[in-house]
């Protein structure tokens, strides 16, 4: 809870001096900001209440169309505290750098900063707020309902700013836990929507050229399939009476087989042929002999014999050596040989269990192939065009469960809001008068809107007490930490509902922030109240938040404004 409120700038006229206020010290549920029985305007109840919203880290407090304290003022720092069961945290935060808060101890002193997106985090995690995918002031910000800010319309509870209606609906689903669950199926719509345009985007564009376009493509494909493979079987009938269609969706593989078999013959030859060469050489048929080398002394009677006879006891020993190496090669040359014939016998083996003879024609199989490669892509074509309107039948679906739980789950929301508006309301009336009503239309679309009334009662009273009993059922029934009433809201209605209001307000665990004055013209019940809970009272002549109000002109308040540093308007 925001446990305390301090700024130097904050004061009171006392003897004609001001005195500073101080600590304003908060309270848990009801925090009464009360005027004076005149109902002067000018005093300070609205802008205390921004001081509040500051605190929370609105910023509205320093908008100059909303609020003249910075203008005025000039800069200067506001202290508050938040107590957490029994923790204590300080802070400041300043007009002229909003953006940062200033982490303090108890006597205000800045012992660190961080950002305000930091704080804002620290105010969710210390409020226990467990809503998924909102954030701090988009639950807070429209229900701290101040003068100025644009959202108090008695008939308009949800509007805030600028904000579109759908987008503060979808923030009232955030709140009761049902935005995560829509999203969801958003999440499943969105993915098919975007893989459906992609698709046909690609298709038009001619980026994917293996989908049908058309249904009229689609069917002239189904006929030319049927064409192709009316072909084919006849080719296999003509070809092998016995070739199976289960053949024929092997025949890829038994083409590209047959070219691994004419790769390895050739290999195989060649390895065969080197085979021969060695085993000529290992012969012996060009080495010469003894017999050679007499014949040879015949003809010529000087040849030294015994020469050529060292020569060749020489080439002997040679050929004994290379004998063992071109073995050795021989081998070799074997294994590899023997490990082609191998892989080929596994190879017309593979082209056996496909079913197809391995004496089969190139030009048999090159037709089927080509045949069946024109199928395939016609196939193709066909499967990519069931695949398109797959999906975009699956986005339709996707799309009607989207608006099923947009409308059910806000169905669910408005239920919720209309039995506890009612519970309120027969509390204040007894059940004598209709309770506002919330209604959801065209929620199915994504872009949903709502009305907001009172059944056969349209006074502007009724309306802003319908806007009090809408929030109070939000505090109850979502985990929204606070709200806050600006006095404006309170002027039309009538006595008996505001001391029925007040009750509520003061039944209330949570921190509720009003503005209200006049309290001698309405009963005991609420006059009790207003003073029990009063955090701080303002009136005029001095007892302004700041002492002085700058809407007046008078000489006395421009020379307190000099006096207190602050340069009041011409």
């Amino acid at each position: 809870m925001l446990y305390e409120i301090e700024c130097d700038k904050f004061a009171k006229k006392v003897n004609g001096q001001l005195v500073p206020r101080g600590r304003i010290q908060l309270r848990e549920g009801l925090n009464t900001v009360l005027g004076d029985k005149a109902a002067q305007n000018s005093i300070g109840k609205s802008t205390f209440l921004l001081v509040v919203d500051f605190c929370f880290g609105g910023d509205d407090y320093i908008n100059p169309k909303i609020c003249k304290a910075k203008e005025k003022l000039h800069s200067h720092t506001i202290n508050f505290a938040f107590k957490f069961g029994n923790k204590i945290d300080y802070f400041c935060r300043s007009t002229k750098t909003p953006s940062e808060i200033g982490i303090c101890d108890s006597e205000y002193k800045v012992q660190r900063i961080q950002t305000l997106k930091e704080f804002k985090d620290y105010l969710l995690e210390a409020y226990g707020i467990t809503t998924p995918s909102i954030s701090f002031r988009e639950m807070v910000g429209r229900f701290l309902r101040i003068y100025g800010r644009e959202n108090y319309a008695e008939r308009y509870p949800l509007k805030y700013g600028d904000v579109k209606p759908e987008s503060a609906i979808e923030t009232l689903e955030k709140m009761f836990n049902v935005f995560a669950f829509i999203e969801e199926y958003k999440s499943v719509y969105d993915d098919k929507s975007k893989r459906s345009k992609v698709r046909d985007d690609a298709t038009k564009l001619g980026e994917m050229t293996n989908v049908a376009r058309t249904k009229k493509e689609y069917n002239a494909n189904e006929k030319e399939i049927e064409r192709l493979r009316t072909e084919l079987q006849k080719l296999m009938d003509r070809e092998d009476a016995e070739l199976s269609q289960e053949e024929t969706d092997n025949l890829d593989k038994a083409s590209e087989i047959k070219g691994q078999l004419t790769v390895l013959k050739r290999r195989r030859s060649r390895l065969v042929s080197q085979l021969n060469a060695v085993k000529a050489n290992m012969s012996g048929g060009l080495v010469p002999v003894e017999e050679d080398l007499s014949e040879l002394s015949e003809f010529f009677p000087d040849v030294d014999v015994q020469k050529l006879s060292q020569i060749e006891h020489f080439h002997d020993k040679m050929h004994h050596i290379l004998s063992q190496e071109m073995g050795d090669e021989i081998a070799q040359l074997q294994i590899l040989i023997d490990a082609i014939s191998a892989e080929m016998v596994r190879l017309q083996e593979s082209q056996r269990k496909f079913g197809i003879p391995v004496t089969i024609s190139k030009k048999f199989m090159d037709r089927v192939v080509e045949i069946q490669r024109q199928i395939d892509i016609l196939v193709a074509k066909n499967k990519g065009y069931d695949k398109s309107a797959k999906l975009k039948t699956e986005k339709k679906e996707a799309k009607v469960q989207l608006e099923d739980v947009r409308e059910t789950q806000l169905q669910a929301v408005e239920t919720s809001i209309n039995q506890e508006m009612t519970r309120l309301n027969d509390y204040i009336y007894n059940g004598e008068r209709y309770a506002p009503t919330i209604k959801f239309g065209n929620s199915r679309s994504g872009k949903p809107t709502y009305e907001f009334w009172t059944e056969d009662d349209t006074g502007a009273g009724t309306n802003f007490k319908g806007l009090i009993i809408f929030d109070l059922a939000l505090l109850r029934l979502t985990e929204l930490p606070v709200i806050a009433h600006d006095s404006n809201i309170f002027k039309n209605i009538a006595d008996l509902p505001i001391d029925k209001i007040m009750e509520l307000y003061n039944q209330s665990e949570k921190q509720i922030f009003i503005a209200f004055d006049k309290e001698d013209t309405f009963y005991d019940v609420t006059r009790d109240i207003v003073h029990s809970t009063k955090v701080i009272e303002l009136h005029e002549n001095g007892g302004e938040l700041f002492g002085w109000s700058w809407a007046k002109k008078a000489a006395r308040e421009k020379q307190i404004a000099t006096e207190t540093g602050v340069i009041e308007e011409s």
